[in-house]
């Protein structure tokens, strides 16, 4: 896939993050992401991300002298600002009507990601296999998109603001009642340690 733009959008209603990939063809790959994926994911991009910017930068071979290290220095620094520039003012390109019945590649309904495959390849791609794995399906529905250094980066930057608007990165509040807060004190250190139990939300 010829990737043309990347969109990552935090969708309230399903409290799920909506990726959307579309290519210069017109072809267009969407995929829901979990708040449990979306957070384990993350690192894990974000150091592969980083790995592939040292390896696209680094020189092939050692400096002889201090001039050209200093010059292969200054060359990765350019780099490294030229990949962290992206366009996120223009908006994403919806593809035609007729995309998703002409183009075997897309499917009609979004992918419910279970698993995603990061590796960086040695050409300094990054490669990412998304994955459908549903009980009670038979057929895993997956796909594979390949991303240079600047797409890899603009990805992480979307991703970094659709956690921003979720709130999922925030501890909630707990909610304590008033009449509670009067009670003995040994009522409200049970409380309290009912209060510090761990809940857990799958």
């Amino acid at each position: 896939m010829n990737i043309h733009q990347v969109s990552v959008s935090y969708v309230q209603e399903q409290d799920r993050l909506m990726i959307r990939i579309n290519s210069k063809d017109g072809d267009e790959l969407r995929a829901w992401l979990t708040r449990r994926l979306a957070l384990a994911l993350l690192p894990a991009l974000h150091q592969t991300a980083n790995e592939q910017m040292r390896k696209i930068a680094s020189p092939d071979a050692l400096a002889t002298s201090l001039e050209d290290q200093r010059f292969q220095m200054l060359t990765a620094f350019q780099k490294e600002a030229a990949l962290r520039t992206g366009d996120f003012d223009t908006p994403y390109q919806e593809p035609p009507p007729h995309a998703a019945q002409t183009t075997a590649k897309v499917t009609p309904e979004p992918l419910l990601l279970t698993e995603v495959k990061v590796t960086l390849m040695n050409s300094g791609q990054l490669h990412l296999q998304l994955l459908e794995k549903l009980p009670g399906k038979a057929e895993t529905r997956n796909f594979q998109v390949t991303m240079d250094a600047q797409l890899s980066n603009g990805l992480l930057h979307l991703l970094h603001q659709s956690l921003m608007t979720s709130h999922w990165l925030q501890v909630p509040m707990t909610h304590v009642d008033p009449a509670v807060e009067a009670a003995p004190d040994t009522e409200a250190a049970e409380l309290a340690a009912e209060l510090s139990k761990p809940k857990y939300l799958n």
